[in-house]
């Protein structure tokens, strides 16, 4: 009978055991899945607002992080974007806001920052290319927007801000030389910030591009979530300037392979990005 008994006792020690490791095993998986998940992402359609004789300014709703985004646009050039966003632990928040005038010029607004506790962003300025443009405005214009959190928070922000810093000092540049009406030098920084935002949108491009190709080499070596976590790590600039871009047709290509390939497909269309 204690024979019996030890046995039996073994046995629910084992099969303790084993719901036990069960247990922790589920755990770890649930653990697993929910850290690997993606954050969160989002992208609007090409929404077309109607002829206005005031400022633009559209007051959207981020419903999926409870979150907002605003931008305000004026006849003298001077705009506001601004926004929040809810954290996202160890990851930077990117999001564009493209505005396409009647003229199909496109305008790019955006803001890379760190998400970790929250996110709370305010961007204003003065552009001579934004006052001129205005009228095309007011007879419609279209916008989009879309957002994500990054992957590479630090490296990504990093070149955001550097690319801001040349931003601000062509606008000043800019400025200066619009206050002494050197109407030349005017032209060549409107010019020098048209250029630096279609190198911009030429470099991310060709990164997207590397890094879809980076993710198909990935899944066909059974690399999938290795892809799927660098299919994140692209701009919204892209996709805002794709989204407004191909309303009325295919000048802005995504499909590209090439630095000059890019370049000589939204000259005509991509104005300046702020």
């Amino acid at each position: 009978m204690s024979k019996h008994i030890s046995v039996l006792t073994r046995c629910s020690a084992l099969a303790l055991f084993a719901i036990l490791a069960f247990s922790v095993s589920s755990a770890m998986a649930q653990t697993s899945s929910a850290a690997t998940a993606a954050a969160p992402a989002e992208a609007s359609p090409a929404q077309v607002a109607p002829a206005t004789t005031g400022p633009i300014s559209h007051n959207i709703k981020l419903n999926k992080i409870d979150g907002n985004v605003d931008i305000q646009v004026f006849p003298d050039g001077n705009w506001l974007f601004s926004g929040t966003a809810k954290a996202e632990k160890d990851k930077d928040f990117d999001i564009s806001l493209a505005l396409r005038n009647s003229a199909g010029a496109i305008y790019v607004f955006h803001w890379v920052g760190d998400a970790d506790h929250g996110v709370r962003f305010s961007k204003s300025g003065q552009s001579g290319i934004l006052k001129d443009e205005f009228p095309y405005f007011q007879k419609s214009h279209h916008y989009a927007w879309s957002y994500r959190y990054h992957e590479s928070a630090a490296g990504k922000r990093a070149e955001y801000e550097e690319r801001q810093r040349k931003r601000e000092q062509l606008a000043r540049e800019e400025k200066e030389a619009r206050e002494k009406h050197d109407v030349k030098l005017e032209a060549e920084k409107k010019a020098e910030q048209k250029r630096l935002a279609q190198q911009e949108l030429a470099e991310e491009r060709a990164a997207e591009q590397r890094e879809r190709q980076g993710q198909h080499k990935s899944s066909g070596n059974g690399g999938g979530l290795v892809g799927g976590i660098v299919n994140n790590v692209g701009s919204t600039v892209n996709s805002v300037v794709n989204t407004v871009g191909n309303i009325t047709s295919n000048a802005v290509s995504s499909a590209v392979s090439t630095v000059s390939n890019v370049v000589s497909g939204v000259g005509s269309v991509l104005s300046s990005i702020f």
